[in-house]
């Protein structure tokens, strides 16, 4: 079976719909929640479906490709974890400078829903691109506002024996989400043959997580460059 999962690439009714439905809150949340609050000292799921309101602060920037970045962001408590789903993605509301609205984007975490403290965006930056642009351009310490999350396909274990997962670009996000969920989950024996493209060697994203499934579990992962 042969399975595309083209999250990157949101329904613009979907997006329109969230921005438009959404504005009030988003412009009146940048002021009023700065962070999640702790619930309890139990690892807490930040993103539990549905509006999330939370500001996070950039730990780290690093350099991926000539035009990509991984942005890891810590969450509210040390102990905290994403919780999402896999396949789901976050929508984030930037405010480029000189803008008077937000700009929103959808982008696919690579961490595991489960990593405690942080969670890790891949962001490609496209040309004249308001939101890929702000977000290069942040400095540790400064803060991406999420609004909301985006649920995905909704993947059920073991319903298929085998499948094809095709990728090209950063569309690789959410594909390499939910490989790494599948793999992770000892109860999961569903085995992926992954096809990537990408314009050139040095354009391939996450290659050495990717080559690193295929060595770890060779009986339930490949990868094929295009």
């Amino acid at each position: 079976m042969a399975l595309r999962l083209p999250l990157r690439t949101r329904p613009a009714p979907l997006i329109a719909g969230l921005t438009v439905g959404a504005i009030g809150v988003a412009v009146c949340s940048k002021m009023m929640f700065g962070t999640a609050s702790a619930e309890s000292r139990e690892a807490q799921k930040i993103f539990k479906g549905g509006f999330a309101s939370v500001k996070l602060p950039l730990h780290s920037s690093e350099d991926e490709t000539h035009d990509t970045k991984r942005l890891r962001f810590k969450l509210p408590q040390e102990t905290a974890i994403s919780g999402l789903p896999l396949t789901s993605a976050l929508l984030t509301f930037t405010w480029p400078e000189g803008s008077w609205l937000p700009t929103p984007r959808p982008y696919s975490p690579i961490s595991p829903s489960d990593e405690p403290g942080y969670v890790e965006l891949m962001v490609k930056k496209y040309p004249n691109g308001k939101g890929s642009g702000y977000l290069h351009s942040l400095k540790p310490g400064d803060t991406l506002f999420i609004l909301t999350t985006l649920p995905g396909y909704k993947w059920k274990p073991n319903t298929f024996s085998h499948i094809t997962l095709i990728a090209g670009g950063c569309g690789i996000t959410p594909i390499y989400q939910l490989a790494q969920g599948i793999l992770r989950n000892p109860e999961d024996k569903t085995r992926m043959t992954l096809v990537f493209g990408a314009n050139t060697d040095d354009d391939v994203l996450l290659k050495k997580e990717l080559d690193g499934f295929a060595k770890e579990f060779p009986e339930r992962f490949s990868v094929k460059y295009t």
